[in-house]
């Protein structure tokens, strides 16, 4: 039997592996999560993190704003395994009023809330830090 298939077999295999942990990798930067409230309801905010500061829009961004706690759950089904989720207490600065002078009042909610949004965490998997 030639031993070129049996390479050939090895180094696609290797590709493969490589290619899969690459794409499986989780984001350096974690997850921001942001929340407020507005007449007696929860709004979040799940973001990639990264090293820069949100604006007032990229936190309000209607396709990223989840009410109460069963859209914000369904955001963080969408984070992988083993993530670090922050769960920041104040708007980064500049975000605190838009262009148009709307404010946001970035906040952690009851620390009964706190606690039912870390139990869903602790289910997926996911780390969550308050900032």
């Amino acid at each position: 039997m030639s031993s070129k298939p049996f390479i050939a077999f090895l180094a696609a295999l290797f590709i493969s592996t490589t290619a899969l942990a690459h794409s499986t990798q989780s984001s350096t930067n974690g997850y921001e999560l942001y929340s407020w409230k507005i007449k007696n309801h929860w709004y979040y905010s799940l973001l990639p993190g990264t090293k820069r500061s949100k604006s007032y829009e990229e936190i309000t961004s209607a396709d990223l704003v989840k009410r109460d706690s069963a859209g914000l759950k369904a955001a963080l089904e969408t984070v992988p395994r083993g993530e670090v989720v922050r769960w920041m207490s104040d708007a980064p600065e500049g975000a605190g009023r838009s262009a148009s002078g709307k404010a946001l009042n970035i906040k952690h909610p009851s620390r009964t809330r706190i606690k039912n949004i870390k139990a869903i965490c602790d289910r997926l998997g996911i780390k969550l830090r308050l900032s």
